[in-house]
């Protein structure tokens, strides 16, 4: 319950985030890579992988649930079925993803706690290297860009307790990035 209602106040809260954020950094609380950290920590506080990720995809199903669900009764905008369902599609996967992931890196000490602050590092520099890879669609956008991979490492540092952690993160976060761009192209041409 916790997980859904913290997910449904993300929603709302991003609808209201992209009408006061200026210019192109509405984008940010528009961001799917946004919507992970949420679903991260919340995956964090599981007591097992699968409750972890049954958190953090039912956080997922009420951030797409608030947003979409405020934006048509509160401001009266429209909304596709299609873009509704894709991004359910979206919350499935990711709540998986970074519920399991959010467990690996709060509970786990050993080698596999890398992998969940690599994920959530991971997948900012990759939507940041999106908007790079689509420069024709996003040029106005380079500046976030720029910020969501500084953003990436900077999880990295933050989360990882000391250096040998944070450099076995950074080279957990290469294929991490790689998978993510292949994703980012699968919902670049599932959205556009």
């Amino acid at each position: 319950m916790f997980s859904a209602a913290a997910g449904i106040i993300v929603g709302i809260l991003t609808v209201l985030g992209q009408r006061v954020l200026p210019g192109n950094w509405n984008s940010l609380a528009n961001s799917g890579t946004v919507w992970l950290i949420p679903a991260f920590f919340v995956g964090a506080l599981g007591s097992t992988k699968t409750r972890s990720a049954i958190a953090s995809i039912l956080s997922l199903i009420g951030m797409v649930a608030g947003y979409y669900g405020y934006s048509m009764m509160i401001h009266g905008v429209a909304h596709s079925l299609y873009f509704i369902m894709v991004w359910l599609g979206a919350a499935m996967i990711g709540g998986i993803l970074f519920g399991i992931a959010g467990y690996l890196w709060s509970r786990d000490i050993g080698s596999k706690h890398k992998y969940g602050s690599a994920l959530i590092g991971g997948v900012f520099i990759t939507e940041g290297l999106h908007l790079f890879i689509h420069i024709d669609a996003y040029r106005h956008m380079l500046a976030v860009g720029v910020t969501q991979i500084i953003v990436g490492f900077v999880l990295v540092l933050v989360l990882e307790r000391s250096t040998k952690e944070r450099t076995a993160s950074f080279l957990v976060m290469l294929p991490v990035i790689i998978l993510g761009l292949i994703g980012y192209q699968i919902l670049y041409y599932l959205t556009t």
